[in-house]
């Protein structure tokens, strides 16, 4: 059939010929040209009539039905594009253009406790995408200053803005972007479900689209038979069935980018949109279109859409979120638990600051989830931390452990009746400090078989070895910092170093006591062998201990005295390094989209004090 078809092309294009020149144009015999043209004669495709020395060929009905269902076909069909086979972990936002409803971005305006684009950007971390390239024109400035402390955040501007489309500010990131990125406009707003219907599945190349929102500036879609975009336009008229509307977000992988900008390079019109792009490079390769059913969503043109936006839309997508999430506590409990759905009676948020953690009512009794934060398998030893939670449950150190799931970092625990939880304040008291004092002794002078060790200095060695692949950057002042801890450290050595199992995490919220006033140590996440005083430096320093208080609590733990000077420097000695480990923690959580505010900078300012405090007492 495709020779066929190739004779009668030829011959639609050029009805009028000789055997020999239709042979030429197509690399075949002449032969073989006039076996097919008998053919299409004998099957009634095609009627031939002599002109002296050239033949004029016409095609009747079927010929014309075969060419037409060949074309038909061919445009049907596309190439397909391998998934990388690598997780998205990049974001383009466009937030260069003005609004004339606006004197500052869109993106800028605020929402809630924040703006636009920070919530796009919060919303899209909690989705896994760790860095971020925003590309800014209108007030560029504003937006560089509202972005300063996102360290996992780079701000390109197209000076250009001005006299050009969504195209020419990609266009600025050329040789910037080396992967896959999802691509969207920096005054939108969305539910985190419709970034995660792109980020998920197979096929690397879609867009997200949602019904028809009715704003009056919808770009409709019409979608070929195989789900792929066949026609983008703002002009109702030009689709014969409308599918969706373009929501703003897109999949692009790194050789469409490529595509994109060869196929612009160079281009007429510099009004161009990055959208209509998209749909000519559709037109060979499968340009999937992702519906998300009954999503909440607003773009920022207008007043009248802002408006919307504060009033309806931002806040049906809050109340969705949150049930949403408890949802998700619902679905984890009745997974990992073996209930049913009606055995779950109420489920209340109860903090966290790596993890999220939910107070959670059953049928049979009363438990707190743990769901891992993102990216937290990296900084933390699930494997051993599954072991040495379930000893210390069995022991009655910890609370008692129902579930722990090595490799997602799910974790259940039975709901401590009457829980007070520590702070810094109640931590002082005497009381406490002499519980606190207690369980630490059961724990360093047990047999716990811990298997893993803990060592301050190392575990910062390879936070900082993780830095570069984040594009993370530590403070002003951090290598001769690194230099003084190094040689504090050599102290330490010298001092000897103790392996005894240790907790690692004294920090308030981790000491729990129940009604009876039996205290937990809870929060197994960094535990393994340590020098005990690694220990009583975490209490001190995460509870902000005053001299007189760290005397009153060496009374409990060194009851018959012991060796209080060799103590007290090593105590300070693993102050400075809980800082400076900390310190790198937060730069490296920080690359990685979370936001701790002053905590790094202030643990980093404090372990140059208390260095300078150390030489000062035991001397260079």
């Amino acid at each position: 059939m495709e020779d066929l078809f190739s004779i009668l092309w030829a011959v639609n294009r050029g009805p009028a010929a000789n055997q020999r020149e239709i042979a030429r144009n197509l690399d075949m015999s002449v032969g073989k040209v006039n076996s097919l043209l008998k053919t299409a004669e004998e099957r009634g495709m095609l009627a031939a009539e002599r002109e002296g020395k050239r033949s004029r060929f016409t095609i009747l009905p079927p010929g014309r039905a075969l060419l037409e269902q060949t074309l038909r076909r061919r445009r049907q069909g596309k190439l397909r594009l391998e998934p990388s086979g690598r997780p998205v972990r990049t974001a383009v936002i466009l937030a260069a253009g003005k609004r004339p409803d606006f004197d500052l971005p869109a993106a800028l305006l605020p929402l809630g406790e924040s703006t636009i684009l920070e919530t796009e950007i919060q919303m899209l971390e909690s989705c896994g995408i760790e860095r971020f390239h925003v590309v800014a024109g209108h007030c560029a400035d504003a937006v560089r200053e509202k972005l300063a402390g996102k360290k996992n955040v780079v701000v390109a501007e197209n000076p250009r803005y001005k006299w050009t489309g969504t195209m020419q500010s990609l266009r600025v990131l050329e040789g910037t972007l080396t992967g896959d990125f999802l691509l969207l406009k920096s005054d939108l707003v969305l539910e985190r479900r419709g970034a995660m219907a792109l980020l998920e599945g197979d096929a690397p190349f879609r867009a997200l689209l949602a019904a028809p929102s009715g704003t009056g500036d919808e770009a409709f879609v019409e979608l070929d038979g195989e789900g792929d975009i066949f026609r983008i336009s703002k002009d109702i008229h030009q689709i014969s069935r409308v599918q969706g509307e373009l929501v703003g977000v897109m999949r692009v992988p790194a050789e469409v980018f490529s595509m994109m900008l060869a196929s612009s390079a160079g281009g007429e019109n510099p009004y161009l949109n990055f959208e209509y792009v998209l749909e000519n490079i559709g037109r060979l390769y499968g340009f999937h279109g992702e519906m998300v059913d009954d999503l909440i969503w607003s773009k920022v043109e207008t007043q009248a859409n802002y408006q919307n936006l504060l009033n309806i839309c931002y806040p049906r997508i809050l109340r969705k979120e949150k049930e949403m999430q408890r949802q998700l506590a619902a679905d984890t409990m009745v997974e990992v638990m073996g209930m049913q759905p009606s055995d779950i009676l109420e489920i209340r948020f109860a903090g966290g600051l790596t993890n999220t953690n939910y107070d959670v009512r059953t049928t049979r009794g009363r438990y707190v989830l743990r769901i891992p934060g993102r990216l937290t398998e990296s900084l933390t030893d699930r494997v051993s931390e599954k072991k040495n939670a379930q000893i210390a449950s069995d022991r009655g150190i910890n609370c008692k452990l129902v579930y722990c799931n090595a490799e997602t970092g799910v974790k259940v625990s039975e709901y401590i009746d009457r829980a007070e939880t520590l702070n810094f304040r109640t931590a002082k008291l005497e009381e406490n400090m002499r519980l606190v004092a207690a369980i630490l002794h059961e724990l360093h002078d047990s047999d716990f078989p811990m298997e893993n060790r803990f060592d301050p200095f190392e575990e910062s060695l390879r936070y900082e070895s993780m830095l570069d692949a984040e594009h993370a950057k530590m403070y002003k002042g951090y290598d001769q910092l690194r230099a003084q801890v190094c040689a504090i450290h050599e102290r330490l050595l010298a001092l000897g170093y103790e392996q005894r199992p240790s907790h690692n995490d004294l920090i308030a919220y981790n000491l729990v006591k129940n009604g009876e006033g039996r205290l937990y140590l809870i929060d197994w996440e960094y535990a393994g062998r340590n020098d005990p005083m690694f220990d009583i430096a975490s209490y001190f320093l995460e509870n902000e201990f005053a001299p007189e208080d760290e005397e009153l609590f060496f009374h409990y733990y060194f009851p018959d005295g012991g060796d209080l000077e060799t103590a007290r420097q090593k105590i300070l000695i693993f102050k400075i390094l809980q800082d400076f480990l900390w310190s790198i923690w937060t730069v490296l959580k920080e690359a990685r989209g979370d936001d701790f505010g002053a905590y790094g900078p202030e643990r980093f300012a404090r372990c140059q004090r208390l260095c300078a405090q150390y030489w000062d007492i035991y001397g260079a």
